[in-house]
């Protein structure tokens, strides 16, 4: 017996210290959802827990980002109309990609003597940036794989012009925050971890200025699809949770849940299945002033939520385009 228990038990160490069996980002038991997956001051190199700031640090983040001297210079002589422009043209009305993952950096970074994957941030501008993009399949979009190709085919050494937002060190980033946040439409990296991590890493005081936010995960509670599965009975309400209290300033919000094959789902989709996937939903909606709500499905759930959106008049049925590489799910959807 003892030879084959501690075989059973190297298998399962071996099993956690090889990264290919880390939980997917589209899992419910992702890294950065709970807590135990999270470590003060972590490792950024250690890809089964995610680095958070100790939370008297994520409060005193923005303030020690400020420069002395700054009220002196030239720039904040100029009135604060003509400031907020110039802040706008730099970093404002924009589409951005953002993700916070584990991932290798980014070949336009400067090289660290480490290399492999690490936790860290990156973002990329939309060229059609400057709305609530509606097609997100039709909206090219500047990405990681984008930028590689450039380094190595092209021989970049930098993000070509309009792919980035632009940094102001030299101006006042405390005054720019408003801007930077409250302007811009955040599209998180498709996963139900994105609003997760964000809520960890973002302080409540930038968190506290976002408008607008676009969110796409698929979605596999009590379907039983993907491992950890049966975590979503509270992971989904959870999410509801940060939307409503992290995200509580945000008055235009999409979320896209890609769903299995409405073919394979009819027979066991009761309405009460339907309800968890749609009461939540309909009571943020009900509890804030929103300038733009969507809740997107695949297009092959249109009857099914259009009986539900007949009976309200908070959101409204629409049809968007998307792009899907999951096999489960719709290479169209809905929104409302």
């Amino acid at each position: 017996m003892a030879p084959k228990f501690f075989d059973k038990l190297f298998k399962r160490e071996h099993k956690r210290s090889d990264y290919r069996f880390r939980p997917r980002e589209f899992w419910a038991n992702a890294i950065g959802i709970s807590d135990s997956t999270c470590e003060i001051q972590g490792d950024p190199f250690n890809g089964w827990k995610l680095p958070i700031p100790a939370p008297e640090q994520s409060a005193l983040k923005s303030r020690a980002r400020q420069h002395d001297g700054q009220q002196t210079s030239w720039f904040f002589r100029l009135p604060m109309e003509v400031r907020r422009m110039i802040y706008i043209e730099l970093m404002g009305n924009r589409r951005v990609h953002i993700e916070h993952s584990w991932m290798y950096q980014s070949a336009f970074q400067p090289k660290s003597k480490r290399g492999g994957k690490r936790w860290i941030w990156w973002h990329g501008v939309c060229q059609n940036s400057d709305s609530f993009v509606c097609d997100t399949y039709g909206d090219r979009c500047w990405g990681r794989d984008d930028e590689s190709y450039a380094s190595y085919t092209e021989g970049l050494t930098r993000a070509p012009p309009g792919t980035k937002i632009q940094g102001v060190e030299w101006l006042s980033y405390e005054e720019a925050l408003p801007v930077l946040y409250g302007t811009n439409v955040f599209v998180p990296r498709e996963g139900i971890d994105s609003p997760f991590i964000m809520s960890r890493l973002i302080p409540p005081t930038c968190a506290q200025l976002i408008r607008s936010v676009d969110f796409t995960f698929v979605f596999c509670w009590d379907l039983d699809l993907t491992p950890g599965a049966k975590a979503w009975t509270t992971v989904y309400p959870a999410l509801f949770d940060i939307l409503e209290q992290y995200f509580s300033k945000v008055h235009s919000l999409r979320l896209t849940i890609k769903l299995p094959a409405w073919e394979k789902m009819k027979q066991t989709m009761s309405d009460s299945k339907l309800n968890k996937i749609v009461a939540p939903w309909e009571t943020l909606a009900r509890n804030r002033d929103w300038k733009r709500l969507e809740f997107c499905v695949p297009l092959d759930w249109r009857s099914v939520f259009t009986k539900r959106a007949e009976t309200q008049s908070i959101w409204e049925l629409t049809v968007t385009d998307w792009f899907d590489w999951d096999v489960r799910s719709a290479g169209r959807g809905c929104g409302m």
